[in-house]
This record gives structure tokens, C-alpha cells and sequence, in this order.
């Protein structure tokens, strides 16, 4: 069939779980799968091939197939606006085996190849651009910041570190993920911090002795922390890639990474990459830079810095949610210092085209007077005794911030 150009092939093939148990079709997307009520769907009690062939994702499905550009998905279609590689086209790339094996004429395929695992918020940092929704630590820093005459267990905070418990209360997921193990091509592992999560281990585990473990790939995100002792397990898989999520260096880094060390990261890395250079035809690492308002004047030291290492491969991630950190809400004064910064850095091939996408986005983005970005930033600075003045002086003061 002739596929419209604006064709994803997500809805055919994978489903996302999220830190609290509800499902989206991909991870940018921005609404959770509802049942025919309208309700979110419930990894507690619901499997994944329910979800699977839902209505709604027969609905998108059909959208899709009709050259429709479904609202659910509008952060795609904003990074594509400004010439970025967005979700759906990475998919094409990173997924480039399975492409033309997709069913699009059929709206009920029995194609559930991919599932991206955010298996609850346990994490232990507490990432400006994270939240209770995904940290574990970060749901009890939010609580800890209402008054004594708040009724805490009423606080979203509060109920996502009940639901963020999810996949360690509930077998049935575990084994609903046995039962689709022989249909499995690629899992991705992300977070709260996929390393601290042993039932995952314990699932790759069973893969491997039910030899479905050489037809799988597996992309893991991690903070870098963590150096688990289940590694070997690896091996065993069709290719692992492990993608380090850093979006700064030094001071700046532990300021953005809260809990986290920059020279224990580093050590961390240098771990991978002698595990790597043990299964070179199996193991691959990457650096995964999340573009956002504090990190984003900064980024030529970082890419200086990425520079100096062995990654296989970098990733420009561009964040939308918690939007106050999305970097087209700068001020205006903000907006010009961090254009003509980025214009005026001394970038490599490798990374220039992105930089100048980058730039296309924050031109095209509406801005915004900072007052949520310095809200935000000055509640988390007391509670935790920092300034971001002080690690990130010129940004904060083009922000505003005091």
C-alpha cells in the first residue's frame, strides 16, 4: 500500500509502560491508552495485548494510515518543524530491520515486537528534570515540602510513590511478559533507574534459559551510578546498547543530577567500556544529552567533553515535559545569549548539524516570561541548600533568577 510520508510505525509494534503502571504508544507521546470508558489502562490488571488492540490504538493506527498527524503526538511534529530526527523517524532508523516487515493494512496486527519498560520510579537521584512521576526520591522530596497541616497521602506526590510500585507488587505483569518473550525483538529499559530493578534481571535471566535471549535487543538508559552485578547476562543477547544520560560536566552535572558524582559516573563508564571491549560484537554504549533550559548554553563543553570518550554513539534528546525546563520556554533574554552562544561555538562535524536544529527549535518556540523555570528552581534550591546561580551563573541570570 502507499504509506502517507507522515507514517509511524509505533503503533503497529510497541507499547510503552509507564512509571506508574499506565501505557502510552511511545514515550513522547502525550496521552496514556484508555480503555472504551475513557479510563487509563491498569498494568495491574490489565496484560499488554489487551492494551495492544484496544480501540484506541486502533484509532491511531487508523489515523496514521490516513495521513492524519494525530494530536497525541505533537511533540514529534514539533522537532520534525525544526528539522530534528524525531521519535517516529529514529524509529525507522534504529528499528531499520523491521520496517518493511510492519502489517499497516492490518488495524489488529500481531506485531507486539517492542516494549519500552519504565518499571516503576525507584531511582536514587533526584534530576532537575525529573519528578515524583519517575524518582523515587524525588516523590518524597515533594512531600516533604508541604506543611505539617497538609494531608500528605492526598498529594500526587504521594500517590505516585504508591503506584510507582507497580511492577514489584504485580506477578501477572511478569508473566504476561513471559508469555510475549517468543515474539520479542527489542526492550528498552528506562527509568526511574533500570539498574536497581532485579525483576528485570530476573526476566532477561529466564530469556536466556528459554533461548529467546539471541533474538532480542535490549537499549537500556541509566544515570551512570549503578555497575550491576547481573552484566554477564548480556552476553547472552542478540545486541545491548547502553545509553549513559549525561547533560553536563562537573559541578553543573551533580547540580542537574542531584545525588549523583561525577567522578564515581566516570568510573562507571570506563566499567562499561572495558565490559564492552570484552563483547564488541554484542555490547555498544552511548551518551544520551537531554536538551533543556539549564544545560543547553553549556552544551559545547559538553560535546568538548564527549569529545575525550569512546561512546559508540551520542543522542540529542530534546525534553518536553516538566515543560518549565523545555527550552522553548527561555525568556528573551535567554533565547539570544544561548543562539548566539551555540552560533558561535566551536562544534565538530559530529555535532554541528544538531546544534543548528537546535537553534532552529528555540527560535521557533513561543518563550516565556521564566516566572514557573525560577519558581521551580528557588523551592528545590532552598529545600536542598544550592543555587543555580552559582554552578550556572550565566544562564540564571538570563532566566532571571536571583
Amino acid at each position: 500500500m502507499n504509506l502517507p510520508k507522515t507514517i509511524c510505525m509505533l503503533p503497529w509494534i510497541s507499547i510503552e509502560t509507564s512509571p506508574i503502571g499506565t501505557t502510552r504508544p511511545c514515550c513522547l507521546a502525550i496521552d496514556e491508552i484508555v480503555d472504551d470508558q475513557g479510563n487509563k489502562f491498569d498494568l495491574n490488571k490489565t496484560d499488554l495485548e489487551t492494551i495492544y488492540n484496544s480501540s484506541y490504538m486502533q484509532r491511531l493506527r487508523k489515523q496514521f494510515r490516513q495521513g492524519e498527524k494525530p494530536e497525541t503526538c505533537n511533540r514529534c511534529w514539533q522537532e520534525e518543524d525544526a528539522g530534528r530526527v524525531s521519535k517516529r523517524i529514529y524509529s525507522k532508523i534504529r528499528l531499520k530491520e523491521l520496517v518493511d516487515k510492519v502489517d499497516y493494512d492490518n488495524e489488529i496486527p500481531k506485531q507486539l515486537w517492542f516494549v519500552d519498560l519504565k518499571l516503576g520510579n525507584i531511582c536514587n537521584l533526584k534530576c532537575r528534570i525529573c519528578g515524583s512521576w519517575s524518582s523515587s526520591k524525588w516523590a518524597q522530596e515533594e512531600i516533604n515540602y508541604m506543611t505539617e497541616l497538609t494531608n500528605k497521602k492526598d498529594h500526587l506526590a504521594y500517590k505516585f510513590l504508591q503506584q510507582g510500585a507497580w511492577p514489584r507488587k504485580t506477578q501477572t505483569f511478569w508473566d504476561n511478559l513471559r508469555q510475549l518473550l517468543p515474539n520479542i525483538k527489542y526492550f528498552e529499559f528506562t527509568g526511574g533507574e533500570p539498574f536497581m530493578i532485579q525483576e528485570h534481571f530476573d526476566l532477561l535471566q529466564y530469556a536466556v534459559d528459554q533461548g529467546y535471549a539471541k533474538n532480542i535487543d535490549i537499549h537500556y538508559n541509566t544515570n551512570g551510578t549503578q555497575w550491576p552485578d547481573s552484566h554477564e547476562l548480556w552476553s547472552h543477547f542478540r545486541r545491548v546498547e547502553i545509553a549513559f544520560s549525561i547533560d553536563n560536566i562537573g559541578e553543573r552535572f551533580e547540580y542537574e543530577r542531584y545525588g549523583a558524582r561525577w567522578n564515581e559516573v566516570q568510573e562507571n563508564i570506563s566499567k562499561f567500556h572495558q565490559l564492552r571491549d570484552r563483547f564488541p560484537n554484542k555490547i555498544t554504549t552511548q551518551v544520551c544529552m537531554t536538551i533543556n533550559i539549564q544545560n543547553v548554553y553549556y552544551l559545547e563543553d559538553l560535546c568538548n567533553w564527549i569529545n575525550t570518550q569512546t561512546f559508540n554513539d551520542h543522542f540529542f534528546n530534546m525534553l518536553h515535559d516538566p515543560k518549565h525546563m523545555c527550552i522553548d520556554n527561555l525568556t528573551p533574554e535567554a533565547k539570544t545569549i544561548v543562539v548566539n552562544k551555540l552560533a558561535a561555538g566551536n562544534f565538530g562535524p559530529k555535532h554541528k548539524a544538531e546544534i543548528l536544529r537546535i537553534i532552529k527549535f528555540i527560535e521557533n518556540g513561543s518563550g516565556s516570561n521564566g516566572a514557573k523555570f525560577r519558581n521551580k528552581m528557588k523551592q528545590t534550591d532552598r529545600y536542598r541548600k544550592q543555587n543555580f546561580a552559582k554552578t550556572h551563573a550565566e544562564i540564571a541570570e538570563a532566566m532571571g533568577y536571583e
